[in-house]
């Protein structure tokens, strides 16, 4: 049997716990705990688990397998980058609710929420994240790390890079291109082509930098 192990004990960690039985058979696995920079995260919490320790201090052994449930861009990539150097291995986690296409490809670790939809020859790379009736229309594609919140809509054709956050009720009109590192606010609609690290709001969407930390 193996055992799960979630990344993130705030809201979206527990809100994931809630759903694993969804999608996962308890005959094949159990829960273990959360990984969490901050322990007293489940504080009023009790009946979630436990942290087990810092996510990136962490040594996952042979019969875990990893879900990742934190919200911060940068830190789902290099916490995920840590866990995999030490040879952890992450599962692709899909609600039954969800609508995903035959000719989809969805990859390793990506967490596929409730109601959501990915059409025909749409493209999800490693750890990408659609929440509540987030879609991604046919021919679509998503880079790695990328979160799509509830509501969120990537239309026909239209690509985002890697670790970019489309917030809710963000929309990208088809064919439209967002650069890595970006961030497109709530009901903001992206109808041009987004640059690398811009910061995308209103409608129609207008862009600035992102003055990234470091």
């Amino acid at each position: 049997m193996q055992k799960i192990i979630i990344i993130g004990a705030g809201g979206f960690g527990r809100e994931l716990y809630e759903m694993l039985w969804c999608a996962l058979q308890p005959a094949d696995y159990t829960f273990k705990g959360f990984l969490a920079r901050d322990a007293t995260e489940l504080q009023g919490h009790p009946d979630v688990g436990t942290v087990l320790d810092h996510p990136e201090r962490y040594q996952p052994q042979a019969d875990e397998r990893f879900l990742l449930a934190i919200g911060d861009i940068e830190a789902r990539r290099r916490i995920v980058e840590s866990l995999l150097s030490k040879g952890a291995k992450f599962l692709t986690w899909l609600h039954p609710s969800a609508c995903i296409a035959k000719s989809a490809q969805v990859g390793q670790g990506a967490v596929v929420y409730p109601f959501a939809l990915i059409s025909n020859r749409a493209h999800l790379a490693d750890f990408v994240h659609l929440s509540n009736y987030a879609s991604v229309g046919h021919d679509a594609g998503v880079g790695k790390y990328s979160l799509l919140a509830p509501y969120a809509t990537l239309n026909g054709f239209a690509v985002v890079e890697d670790e970019v956050l489309l917030s809710t009720h963000s929309t990208v009109t088809p064919e439209r291109h967002v650069g890595r590192h970006s961030k497109v606010s709530a009901n903001s609609v992206v109808t041009q082509d987004v640059p690398a690290g811009s910061l995308v709001f209103g409608v129609p969407g207008k862009h600035t930098r992102i003055m990234r930390r470091g």
